[in-house]
């Protein structure tokens, strides 16, 4: 565990950030004057619990059990995880570090999604399992009008890469001096958009650095002037953008990848994310605006797919005979919030293997269909035996509740759509 007095002084630090991802994945918590934080660095800085039992603005709804108006928003703590401190670079003298949260009686908040994806992983440990879990995450980068920094489409172009240089350097060295490696960054297949990759890493790690990348590349870009969103589809005819999941699966001491060495397990596994894929499809795919991602030929699949290295499809299998050997689950938006979206395939995998299933013949096209809608997504994972089990009921519960709130919410609203349609004609 890192010496936070050491740390401190060494570092030149002023202000520290103690934040945590709270239930849709959005960076919350408190900076604090170095000097206080030294005090509380072990027992933690009281907040309410509001951030797991609220929207994405904020809103909050007498119904949610953990935190309403009726019991007064009563305290969490969050105590920082200290061997997870580090400096941000591109601000002289602060430091950010991750929190666990725990109730008024001093246990852990079982409805954090972080908690979530832990109690996933034990029982991967339990059985002897270690998964190795990679993200790739794209996002569109704005001008302060909003609009795309350029036009067309040219995925992989240095030269657009280089006109961003200007930003984009900056996230990737920063992102690397918050001890976030990467494998690279480049122009995606969109106009103004970017994709982020970070290394492979344990399953943990890597949704904790996910929610990292996502907050630094936002506060990054705000910065220079411009606008960076994960938003799942900005606008009708372009590409969404995408939070695509890479996992394998290994022994306690990582030396050996059982994809590489054990056929029988890897389709075991791979059997579980197609049977769970459209039941669990929501915790990748949170937002209303996800399902107008899910387009023909948009590189979003519509269906519960899977085939060899084909990136049309919802499980994109990369087995092989190197240490590589691995699956993509594409079927997931940046909207995600990291801890779930790893927890989701995770848990499908585990149930493949602990049921030993078996999956369908190599398809491009599968009889199941993903959602429509929200609405539609929230019934399937509602009923999801598998949800119950691994997440437990009461996150379940809560995501559910805040998901139709989400779906009223929409509901009752009125488009731009819908006035220039009906305005002066009807």
């Amino acid at each position: 565990m890192q010496d936070p007095d050491k740390f401190i002084l060494e570092n030149n630090i002023h202000t520290v950030e103690v934040g945590f991802a709270d239930i849709n994945g959005v960076f919350r918590g408190k900076r604090l004057p170095s000097r206080h934080f030294l005090k509380i660095a072990e027992s933690g800085t009281g907040l309410a619990k509001a951030p797991f039992a609220w929207d994405i603005q904020c809103g909050v709804y007498d119904d949610i059990e953990l935190a309403n108006f009726n019991n007064g928003f009563p305290d969490m703590t969050a105590k920082p995880l200290l061997d997870t401190l580090r400096k941000i670079p591109w601000r002289e003298g602060s430091a950010v570090v991750l929190a666990e949260l725990v109730d008024e009686h001093g246990q852990l908040l079982e409805v954090n999604p972080r908690e979530v994806l832990k109690r996933v992983l034990k029982r991967y440990s339990d059985l002897g399992y270690r998964p190795l879990v990679g993200s790739e995450l794209e996002f569109y980068l704005f001008d302060s009008d909003r609009k795309p920094v350029f036009k067309g489409i040219q995925c992989y172009s240095l030269y657009r890469g280089a006109e961003l240089e200007y930003v984009i350097q900056e996230m990737r060295n920063g992102l690397e001096g918050l001890g976030i490696e990467l494998e690279a960054f480049h122009i995606e297949y969109g106009p103004g958009q970017v994709e982020v990759i970070p290394e492979y890493g344990d399953a943990l790690e890597m949704a904790d650095k996910t929610v990292l990348i996502k907050n630094s590349i936002k506060e990054i870009a705000r910065k220079h002037g411009l606008f960076a969103s994960f938003m799942p589809k900005p606008w009708p005819g372009e590409s969404g953008n995408g939070f695509h999941v890479h996992q394998s699966l290994w022994d306690l001491d990582l030396k050996q990848n059982f994809f590489q060495t054990d056929k029988a397990l890897a389709e075991n596994y791979l059997a579980g994310l197609l049977k769970h894929a459209r039941d669990l499809v929501v915790l990748g795919s949170p937002t209303i605006n996800d399902y107008k991602r899910f387009q023909p030929n948009s590189f979003a699949p519509t269906n519960v797919t899977w085939d060899h290295d084909n990136r049309t499809v919802t499980t994109r299998s990369l087995l092989g005979p190197g240490i590589g050997s691995r699956f993509e689950q594409r079927s997931g938006s940046a909207a995600a919030n990291p801890y779930l979206i790893i927890a989701a395939s995770l848990a499908s995998g585990l149930n493949g293997i602990e049921n030993k299933l078996l999956p369908p013949e190599r398809l491009e096209k599968e009889s199941v269909q993903f959602p429509k809608t929200l609405d539609s997504a929230l019934d399937y994972f509602e009923a999801s035996e598998l949800a119950q089990a691994y997440f437990g009921e009461a996150f379940v519960k809560l995501f559910v509740t805040l998901g139709r709130h989400e779906v009223e919410l929409y509901q009752s609203a009125v488009t731009d759509w819908e006035w220039d349609r009906y305005f002066e004609i009807i």
